[in-house]
C-alpha cells in the first residue's frame, strides 16, 4: 500500500507571489538546481527553513534566530573589514621596514631614518628603481604562473 501525497492549497497576495517568483528564479539561476515546479520550489523552501530554524537551532524562538542570522551577517562583514584593514596596515609597516633595511644597507651610516620617502614619491631614485624592479618581477611571476596554469 503506497502512501498518498498530501495536497495543500495556498492563498497569497500579489506581493507574496512576486516574492515567491523571485525566490524561484534565484534558485533556478544556480546551475545545480534545474527548472523547478511550484511544488518542488515550495518543498525546497520548507527544507531550507527547516535546516535554518529547526535543525541548527539551539532552543531559540524564530525571532531570536532570525535576529542572530541578521546580526551575524553584519558583524561578520565588519569583522572581516577590520581584519583586512589590520593586515593592510601591517603590510605597509613591513614594506617600510624593508625599505629602511635597503637604505641602511646601501647608504650605511649615512642613512637617516628621517630621509625615508614614501613608496609613492619619486624623490629617491634608488628607492624608485627598487620598487619598479620588484613590480616587474611580480608581473613576470604572475605571467609565468598563468602560463604554467594553462599548460597543464
Amino acid at each position: 500500500m503506497t502512501k498518498q501525497n498530501n495536497r495543500m492549497t495556498i492563498y497569497y497576495k500579489e506581493e507574496n507571489l512576486k516574492k515567491y517568483e523571485a525566490l524561484k528564479s534565484f534558485f533556478e539561476a544556480d546551475e545545480h538546481i534545474s527548472s523547478m515546479t511550484t511544488s518542488a520550489t515550495f518543498l525546497f523552501l520548507v527544507d531550507i527553513c527547516y535546516q535554518l530554524f529547526i535543525e541548527s537551532n539551539s532552543g531559540q524562538s524564530y525571532s531570536e534566530r532570525l535576529k542572530q542570522f541578521l546580526n551575524s551577517k553584519n558583524s561578520d562583514v565588519e569583522e572581516l573589514k577590520n581584519k583586512v584593514k589590520l593586515v593592510s596596515r601591517q603590510l605597509d609597516q613591513l614594506l617600510y621596514l624593508e625599505l629602511t633595511n635597503f637604505h641602511a644597507l646601501t647608504k650605511g651610516n649615512d642613512f637617516d631614518i628621517q630621509d625615508l620617502e614614501s613608496v609613492h614619491s619619486r624623490f629617491d631614485p634608488m628607492q624608485h628603481e627598487l620598487i619598479a624592479r620588484i613590480d616587474d618581477i611580480i608581473k613576470e611571476d604572475v605571467a609565468r604562473g598563468q602560463a604554467m596554469k594553462h599548460s597543464h
